[in-house]
């Protein structure tokens, strides 16, 4: 009993001694490592160096690999979960993971997670990784602001065939830690050893991200253990990269650039459409979401997506008063989901405005074909000397122009064209009566003036044509006179 309870109080001293290192670890951090300026410079710097190595196009690519190597330690804990625990084999997957999806052209994606690898093979290649959390944060500070790239020692580039060279250098760069982490508590902080050698340490980093990267782009075995998954996901992640640059051009040639990686899968696409949406490229989603039910028919999830993006289409034509399209789209996102909750109802109220709309018109296009025939009628009158009459018509004709709103463009054109015509031809005629009113005679004059002064509301006093009247009434009588003058018998 003695020696059991012995075993299990070990037991229990080390899984509370492995907790604590594990603990250690994971507060670390995934960038724990060289400050950022630090370790964007030994990014560059192993870039030009692989650059000038048999001409690899890395230089082009430069401001996407700075971009990986820029990440924070949340995005590179979200693109490596398992960094904080085992570095190493973070880095061996992705070395083999980027060695399958190496194409003869590299693409801006491919570069950027060069860079997030660089990032974290330069922060496991730093000294004091494992020493005194605030001592190395002070310590990586300090190199921050003394790092001269001038004084890096490049060393000739050589093929990792395993992870054991790149382990050899992670114990190099931890031999003076003790030394630093003593100097920086008695005071002499970064003048002392960390200062002498911080060339040396940077070099050491530099040359183990471009050995790493030089491994990767110039390997001609593929390697065998990357599965279809891990292919599937680094296809998705590189199109989220490709949406996220927002270049229309370089989205659309991505299924052909990633064709030979891997099978495109349902859930892939549906995975690309939602990214495609959620960044406004929401035709451009709708390839996808289509391509997902033309192979697996039965993805609800996919099939709300894509009904909901016609109503969504289908409301925004409805705010701008396109009832046909608005029509079109609510009726295939009922193809699309019969069972959408909205889509019915909307297409029933599009189809009755667009009743309502057409009827309208309608009734519009009668009033304006009313009011040229009463324009064509005035006209017939005014040939036949019935100017009263023709002005009469005019008037009706004018009242029913005005009755066509502005709704519809073509008819409200034919409205304002007509009234104009109309009013036009009312001024002609009463400017035409007003200017030969004295050469009218006979019987019919004085009808034809009393009914054009009752129907006059503009263009002519009424004073004046009633002047004009009663000086034709005393012309007509004084004719009268003259010639019944001889049969008139004087006493």
């Amino acid at each position: 009993m003695i020696r059991l309870a012995r075993t299990c109080a070990m037991t229990h001293w080390r899984a509370k001694l492995l907790f604590v290192a594990l603990t250690s670890v994971l507060c670390a951090g995934t960038g724990a490592a060289w400050g950022p300026r630090t370790q964007l410079a030994a990014v560059n710097t192993a870039l030009n160096l692989v650059s000038r190595e048999q001409g690899l196009p890395l230089t082009r690519l430069q401001k996407d690999i700075r971009a990986g190597a820029s990440l924070s330690d949340e995005a590179l804990a979200e693109l490596y979960p398992d960094m904080a625990i085992s570095p190493l084999r973070v880095i061996e997957s992705e070395m083999a993971l980027l060695k399958a999806a190496r194409r003869p052209t590299l693409d801006a994606y491919y570069a950027y997670r060069l860079g997030a690898l660089g990032k974290v093979v330069a922060s496991v290649t730093a000294p004091m990784r494992d020493s005194d959390a605030a001592v190395r944060r002070h310590y990586y500070a300090d190199a921050d602001g003394a790092v001269n790239t001038g004084a890096l020692a490049p060393a000739p580039r050589r093929t990792l065939d395993t992870l054991t060279p790149l382990e050899r250098v992670m114990r190099e760069a931890a031999v003076a830690d003790d030394l630093i982490e003593r100097e920086y508590n008695e005071g002499v902080g970064f003048r002392g050893a960390a200062s002498t050698r911080l060339a040396t340490d940077v070099s050491r980093s530099v040359n183990a991200v471009a050995d790493v990267w030089w491994t990767i782009v110039t390997s001609r075995a593929v390697p065998g253990d990357i599965s279809d998954a891990q292919l599937q996901q680094y296809v998705v992640h590189g199109y989220a990269y490709r949406i996220q640059r927002g270049n229309v051009a370089e989205i659309d040639a991505a299924e052909a650039y990633y064709a030979e990686l891997t099978a495109f899968t349902p859930d892939m696409r549906a995975r690309i459409g939602a990214l495609l949406h959620e960044a406004g490229l929401r035709e451009r989603a709708v390839r996808e979401y289509e391509a997902v039910l033309a192979t697996a028919p039965d993805r609800r999830d996919v099939v709300a997506k894509l009904s909901g993006y016609y109503v969504e289409v289908g409301e925004e034509a409805l705010s701008a008063g396109k009832l046909e399209d608005a029509l079109a789209s609510f009726e295939r996102a009922l193809d699309a989901n019969p069972l959408h909750p909205t889509a019915e109802q909307q297409r029933l109220e599009v189809n009755a405005m667009i009743r309502e709309r057409d009827e309208l018109q309608q009734t519009y296009r009668d009033l304006l074909r009313q009011a040229d025939e009463l324009r064509e009628l005035a006209e017939q009158e005014a040939g036949r000397a019935r100017y009263a009459e023709a002005v009469a018509l005019l008037q009706q004709s004018a009242a029913t122009y005005r009755e066509v709103g502005d709704e519809f463009p073509m008819e409200g054109q034919r409205r304002t064209r007509g009234l104009r015509e109309a009013e036009y031809r009312l001024g002609e005629l009463r400017q035409s009566l007003l200017n030969n009113a004295l050469a009218f005679s006979g019987a019919g004059f004085a009808p034809d003036m009393a009914a054009l002064i009752a129907e006059s509301s503009k263009g002519i006093e009424k004073e004046a044509l009633e002047a004009l009247l009663e000086r034709a009434y005393q012309d007509e009588m004084e004719r009268l006179a003259t010639r019944l003058e001889p049969f008139l018998v004087i006493e």
